[in-house]
């Protein structure tokens, strides 16, 4: 199980310091540690991160959010209080290392989000760049996600153009 510290400091070796990029303001989001769990500032953007696990039968990586409502019940995360990105960390094979960085605007229009009119997501799967599924919907699925992923495996060959751009949309 990799832990919110110990991916938020590798992240922050790779990618972030290199790029002068400030954290503040890190809280572990406790209800969610299972996934690496937590919410940051980024300079001057809201953050939620999360690693995704890899699941025995199922292509693709597995990642829960979720928050408690007033009766301790789970629900998804509201729109109006989302962080400004979701990143959702995605490793496989020891040395593959992954990010996908959703803006808020793609989660609301994917109903992951929880609006006055749709209840959301509490966990969605990821396919990163890697992985070949082969259902239909995973394919479409994987289609519109690879918008988001960088490849962080070998650092000379980022795009750190797309890494930044995807955080400060």
């Amino acid at each position: 199980m990799y832990s919110f510290n110990q991916v938020l400091n590798d992240i922050s070796e790779r990618c972030y310091e290199p790029n002068q990029l400030a954290i503040q303001h890190v809280q572990e989001e406790v209800q969610n540690a299972e996934y690496g769990a937590g919410v940051f500032v980024l300079d001057s953007i809201s953050v939620r991160f999360r690693v995704a696990k890899i699941t025995p039968n199922k292509i693709g990586q597995f990642v829960v959010f979720w928050e408690k409502d007033m009766n301790n019940k789970n629900q998804a995360f509201s729109y109006k209080k989302a962080t400004d990105v979701l990143v959702i960390n995605t490793f496989a094979d020891d040395h593959k290392v992954g990010q996908f960085v959703f803006p808020k605007e793609v989660l609301l229009q994917k109903n992951i989000l929880r609006t006055a009119s749709t209840n959301g997501k509490m966990a969605i799967r990821v396919y990163p760049a890697w992985d070949q599924p082969v259902s239909k919907q995973a394919l479409a699925t994987q289609k519109w996600q690879l918008e988001y992923f960088v490849d962080l495996t070998d650092w000379s060959h980022v795009s750190v153009e797309k890494l930044l751009k995807l955080y400060f949309h």
